[in-house]
């Protein structure tokens, strides 16, 4: 008998989402992987040095939520770089920043 496992992968975000949130030694760790891992907007593919610290994020991130993890795209680490490293984000209409404030 074979089992699949089905997996939900927001369910991977969220305990991904919850472990950054409770440990700063995870979060810094991540922030600091993420900011290792370097593409060129030009390059058709990931290269290997980054693949390397691609692999090695998703390694930590499986140990940190202690249990079964997909792993990040490139796709996925590029975002996640933009947002945590790079602190782009839309932030428009956020209602914590300053210019928003009447």
């Amino acid at each position: 008998m074979q089992t699949t496992h089905s997996i939900d992968p927001h369910a991977q975000l969220r305990a991904l989402y919850v472990s950054l949130l409770r440990n700063q030694e995870y979060f810094d760790e991540f922030k600091q992987l993420l900011a290792l891992y370097i593409v060129s907007p030009e390059a058709d593919e990931e290269p290997e040095d980054a693949a390397s610290v691609r692999a090695q994020l998703n390694s930590r991130i499986r140990a940190w939520i202690g249990g079964f993890f997909d792993g990040l795209s490139a796709a996925q680490v590029l975002q996640w770089r933009a947002i945590v490293v790079e602190e782009r984000f839309n932030v428009c209409l956020s209602p914590w920043k300053e210019s928003n404030v009447y």
